[in-house]
């Protein structure tokens, strides 16, 4: 079973490797009420490797973009049309608006999404994916992280395309 490093807020972290846990986390957060980003990535050899990060907070739309093979993306549920306006999540601290086109997916669908991912540890199927995403750009917004094994990681706290 593969563990999921599970971050959010700049202070929120957890290590799932169960389907339930990753949808406790996630109703949890969204039921709070604060739109937030939530990484959800497994690491190999001290570097993330493959996950996604989704929206949860917002009533009505959510996110997730998913980085993996075969190709990364954001989710898209089917008839969900793009919401009226960008909606903005808050990721690590940091106000981050994402766009009409990232949010097709109610949180549900969302939640459903990463717990699949958990399960399967592979792209979550039932939705589309909107590819425009390139899966070998470089990260806009990469810190420095000290794990509690004293190495250091890169972690990936944002990926945004214009």
């Amino acid at each position: 079973m593969t563990t999921y490093e599970v971050t959010w807020l700049g202070t929120g972290r957890a290590a799932v490797s169960d389907p339930a846990q990753i949808g406790e986390v996630l109703r949890a957060l969204h039921d709070g009420g604060q739109p937030c980003v939530v990484d959800v990535f497994r690491h190999r050899d001290g570097r993330p490797d493959g996950g996604a990060q989704v929206g949860v907070g917002h009533p009505d739309r959510s996110f997730v973009l998913y980085f993996g093979e075969p190709d990364g993306g954001y989710a898209v549920e089917p008839g969900i049309e793009p919401w009226g306006c960008d909606i903005e999540f808050s990721y690590g601290g940091q106000p981050t608006d994402y766009t009409s086109s990232e949010t097709r997916i109610t949180p549900d669908r969302a939640i459903a999404l990463v717990r699949q991912l958990v399960a399967t540890d592979s792209r979550p199927a039932g939705v589309d994916w909107d590819e425009g995403v390139d899966p070998n750009a470089t990260p806009t917004d990469v810190q420095w992280e000290l794990v509690d094994d004293q190495s250091s990681i890169i972690r990936v706290d944002h990926y945004h395309q214009d």
